[in-house]
């Protein structure tokens, strides 16, 4: 079973590994999908975002509830990720140009821990504790790190790109971990300097993101 968000025709869901395809959002006034998400206790368990607000489903795809409270919902946040802790399936993380959100009860209701526009989410591989985040502020792209389950965010800056140095922008990072370097963070800047645009860099901590 995979499940897939399109750019532009929301959310599809195969069941033989691909071969063919079943439009799960047909019903649903969305068009893209930018973050989705699965509960590692149950399948039939997911989580999508139209880009404003979430979407769960607890058969599989057949039908969906819009989830979150009251304030959150109003709210209206452009979600770029989603993850759920790996340790524990109620507790689920997104990041949004409303700031980073924290839901203990499956996405029912939600907490912000931090403003900002945030991008993207990673959990180290061997510790639920230690999360990596993303930010964007301004024309650069912020790093953020989390030791305590995503309650305290420090930024570390040694080596991390720095646009404003070379008169560029620098406004989206891919981050990337493996359980077979678990310290190991791969970074893939896009932006523009020296005239140009595309890729940045890459940037590579071994040190969870400290340099």
């Amino acid at each position: 079973i995979l499940y897939a968000g399109a750019a532009t025709a929301g959310a599809w869901k195969t069941t033989d590994k691909g071969a063919n395809w079943e439009l799960i959002t047909r019903d649903l006034d969305i068009g893209g999908v930018y973050a989705l998400e699965i509960d590692f206790t149950n399948p039939d368990i997911v989580y999508i975002s139209p880009f404003r607000g979430i979407y769960k489903s607890y058969d599989g795809g057949a039908n969906w509830t819009v989830i979150g409270d009251a304030a959150f919902i109003n709210l209206s946040p452009g979600i770029s990720d989603m993850k759920l802790k790996p340790s524990n399936n109620l507790e689920l993380f997104v990041a949004s140009d409303e700031g980073l959100f924290k839901s203990i009860d499956g996405g029912n209701n939600f907490i912000q821990i931090m403003s900002g526009n945030f991008l993207e989410i990673e959990f180290h591989p061997n510790s639920t504790d230690t999360m990596y985040f993303i930010k964007q502020a301004g024309d650069s792209t912020l790093f953020y790190r989390s030791d305590d389950g995503g309650n305290t965010l420090t930024n570390f800056t040694n080596g991390w790109p720095n646009p404003n140095s070379v008169g560029g922008e620098q406004k989206r990072t891919e981050i990337a971990v493996s359980p077979a370097a678990p310290n190991k963070i791969v970074a893939l800047a896009t932006g523009a300097a020296n005239g140009g645009s595309g890729l940045y860099g890459i940037y590579i901590s071994d040190d969870k993101g400290e340099n």
